[in-house]
């Protein structure tokens, strides 16, 4: 009796919860978001920056010159066409928004945007930062000799996307700064061969190397990542400014897209909200 006792209190904990206020609220959000308006002010440049730098450290070096060092020695954020990687960015967050029901506007259609019903969103593209920079990967190849491992390394090349986006409502509230960071890197798997003619072992790599195509592809897949992002942000300010006066939410929902859509909470990744201040 005490275990049927048990069960069917867990079932009353498991329903309480999935009729929680919060969890109602985001249904509701799901269920009427589409046909919202959010007004994109979009980027015209795209910040860069080579984090890493080689040079002769008995020279002494003005700061402009370690900028134009870093600049020629770049492999990838020197050869990144702005208007290019914004375009892709920034067609790819709004083709997103878009297939999850909002009405998107872009800045030279404000009038129309701001005659629409509220809440309606405004999200400034306020700064994209583009860096590189590289490790290294140390790994052992044995002596076929000796058997001894011999100390080898390699460089593995990092590209990363900062952004910073300004949310606020269009009839008044406070501006809010969204931060979010996604990076590619080479891929490299280790492998480990064996001769039995030898008795010696070897380690092989297999790199994957990052190029411009993957850069440019990192720009669409960002842009997509930011519009789930944004959507789940725009779902919990939807919960937090309707809960009932003096209660504040106690999780972050987020809709699961690569399990059916399902409504959960506390995810991976989310934005970083940070103090509303201008940007410089």
């Amino acid at each position: 009796m005490g275990r049927n006792l048990g069960i069917i209190g867990l079932l009353i904990i498991v329903l309480i919860s999935a009729c929680s206020p919060e969890r109602k609220l985001a249904r509701q959000y799901i269920k009427t978001s589409s046909g919202s308006g959010i007004l994109i002010m979009p980027l015209y440049e795209l910040f860069k920056d080579n984090l890493t730098l080689s040079f002769d450290s008995t020279i002494n070096y003005s700061a402009a010159q370690q900028d134009s060092l870093a600049w020629e020695q770049s492999c990838f954020v020197k050869h990144v066409s702005d208007s290019v990687f914004l375009s892709q960015f920034t067609n790819s967050l709004i083709d997103r928004l878009t297939r999850y029901g909002y009405d998107v506007y872009l800045d030279g259609s404000s009038d129309v945007f701001l005659a629409l019903p509220d809440p309606k969103w405004i999200i400034q593209l306020a700064q994209l930062q583009l860096n590189e920079n590289h490790s290294i990967y140390p790994y052992n190849v044995y002596s076929v000799e000796t058997g001894e491992p011999v100390g080898n390394e390699i460089r593995i090349n990092t590209v990363k996307l900062e952004s910073w986006f300004e949310a606020s409502l269009a009839n008044g509230g406070q501006k809010q700064v969204l931060y979010l960071e996604g990076y590619i890197q080479d891929e490299v798997r280790q492998g480990i061969d064996f001769s039995l003619l030898e008795g010696a072992t070897s380690v092989h790599l297999t790199r994957d190397s990052v190029g411009m195509d993957d850069v440019y592809k990192m720009a669409e897949e960002l842009g997509k990542k930011h519009a789930d992002l944004l959507f789940d942000y725009f779902m919990n300010e939807y919960i937090r400014t309707n809960l009932p006066a003096g209660i504040l939410p106690k999780k972050y929902y987020y809709i699961d897209r690569d399990k059916s859509n399902q409504l959960k909470t506390n995810p991976k990744t989310r934005f970083e909200i940070m103090d509303p201040q201008p940007l410089q």
